[in-house]
């Protein structure tokens, strides 16, 4: 009796159990029949959306699904052994032509550190020259004080911090620099990035985007040219140092922005170099800013060769044409050439500034300059600032004196501003002209093979000169093959001199050669 009465408990209890869920269904099923008329009564494309969207996701689960097993090849052994005889790997370094051969054979080894004077290794030793190849315009290569400085740094911090700036690679120094940086050149704020390569490719894409506006001079240098094209941005280029072509360009890109009508406004730069690494020559900032503001653009303007050369303090191109910093939007530099450390630098409002830390990815995904370096340049602006008169006349005059000597040797073409302590020089169209006497036209490969034999000839006489080197497929446009000459504060006016006769007999022994 008792089982019978559990067994008719459970069954009762089943039964309402089945009754609450038919209960819950019959609820559930009249709130989203309610819903869906309340929903779809007034929109019938909403309905037949989502309506695909089931039927979609129902196709796509009763899908077969792929399986990689199922598309095997087998091969026997003899197809596999034929694969193998037929595979040639690529090389991982294309083979050198001739002509990079030659290059290579021709470099220079120096025995030593680098400075104003080296050792050159020769067949027969090493050989004294006085170096005019390296960026040391201000000699803080040769600085002993410098270098016991970078010694006690080194023993301190370490060689690196191994680690990014924004994780745990920010030292002391670096945020010491950075206010530094700041002051000297009279901005509100500055960042260090490790490469002064990478500070360039890092501050142009990180401002300049998809759909926005680059006006660029046509001579600006490789890591500039690489910056704007990772930007992505729609580039036009104006002819070198030429404001009247870069007003034209400007103004026809707000004509074709206005005709655009409504939509959100692209941002606008104009991209220059203070002092142009290709030819020499000094960008007019005045002229840049005024029409910056006529025309409502941005100025980049990459300082790497004119940081701590122009102007009365070594500020660079703002302190030449006495022109407030702030009116430069990025001021990008370099402390590896004038300053003889590592690395490079880009002030900017403090917001920009700020912007960089999160957005550059040279910043973000580098490790942070070794505080053997930052100390170094640190240690330079600071002898900079104190004593300018102690470097930036000296260098000027050197420069002045080493370019008036050049344009009296015939066959020469001597490129640059008159006081940029960066000359090109080049072989005149008639000397070349000259030493061909069959006729044809000459190469780019010729006119680098007769500058490379001059370079060699200089260095019998003692100096150390090199032609300049480019990424030939990727420079957009290819410069006219040159010796680049770096002139220091350091040299004096007997090296000048003697400098500039090495070059008139190397000169005149090539072209002799060549008739």
């Amino acid at each position: 009796m008792e089982s019978a009465a559990s067994v008719a408990n459970l069954a009762g209890g089943d039964e309402a159990k089945r009754g609450l869920l038919r209960t819950a269904w019959d609820f559930s099923f009249r709130v989203v029949l309610r819903y869906i008329k309340n929903s779809y009564k007034d929109d019938p494309f909403r309905t037949f959306l989502e309506a695909c969207l089931i039927g979609f996701i129902i196709w796509y689960m009763a899908k077969r699904k792929y399986n990689i097993g199922t598309n095997e090849i087998v091969l026997t052994d003899k197809e596999i052994d034929e694969l193998v005889d037929e595979w040639k790997p690529e090389p991982l370094v294309p083979p050198l032509t001739d002509f990079e051969r030659e290059k290579l054979d021709r470099a220079v080894m120096i025995d030593g550190p680098n400075g104003t004077k080296v050792r050159l290794v020769s067949g027969s030793g090493t050989k004294p020259a006085v170096n005019f190849a390296s960026y040391n315009f201000l000699g803080f290569i040769d600085s002993e004080e410098v270098g016991q400085h970078a010694i006690e740094t080194l023993r301190k911090y370490g060689v690196g911090s191994c680690g990014p700036p924004g994780f745990y690679g920010t030292l002391d120094v670096h945020m010491k620099l950075e206010k530094q940086l700041a002051a000297f050149v009279g901005h509100s704020a500055a960042i260090l990035y490790s490469q002064a390569f990478a500070t360039t490719l890092s501050v142009i894409p990180c401002f300049s985007k998809r759909n926005d506006i680059i006006v660029a001079d046509e001579s600006v240098s490789f890591s500039v040219q690489q910056a704007i094209s990772l930007a992505r941005s729609k580039v036009y280029w104006y002819k070198h140092n030429d404001m009247a072509d870069l007003e034209r360009i400007l103004g026809d890109v707000n004509k074709q922005l206005a005709r655009r009508g409504k939509g959100g406004l692209p941002r606008k730069f104009i991209i220059t170099e203070g002092m142009f690494q290709n030819t020499g020559d000094i960008a007019p900032l005045d002229e840049l800013v005024a029409l910056k503001h006529r025309y409502k653009f941005r100025i980049i303007l990459d300082e790497s060769f004119s940081f701590g050369v122009l102007g009365k303090r070594g500020a660079g191109l703002t302190d030449h044409f006495n022109v407030d910093p702030h009116e430069v939007d990025l001021l990008i530099g370099a402390l590896c050439y004038a300053l003889g450390a590592s690395g490079g630098f880009c002030c900017a409002d403090k917001d920009l500034i700020e912007h960089q830390r999160l957005s550059g990815a040279g910043y973000c995904f580098s490790a942070s300059m070794p505080g053997i370096l930052t100390v170094a340049a640190s240690d330079a602006i600071q002898a900079l600032e104190a004593n300018p008169a102690g470097f930036l006349p000296a260098l000027r005059e050197n420069a002045t004196l080493l370019r008036g000597l050049l344009e009296r040797i015939p066959g020469l073409q001597v490129e640059g501003a008159a006081d940029s302590p960066l000359i090109h020089i080049r072989l005149t169209p008639e000397a070349l002209v000259r030493m061909r006497r069959s006729g044809g036209t000459w190469t780019k490969e010729d006119i680098d093979r007769v500058l490379g034999e001059m370079a060699e000839e200089a260095q019998k006489d003692g100096i150390l000169l090199t032609p300049a080197t480019y990424v030939d497929e990727h420079e957009r446009i290819l410069p006219n093959p040159s010796i680049r000459i770096c002139v220091s504060c350091t040299h004096t006016r007997k090296e000048i001199e003697k400098c500039a006769h090495a070059i008139k007999s190397a000169v005149s022994r090539v072209t002799s050669k060549k008739r």
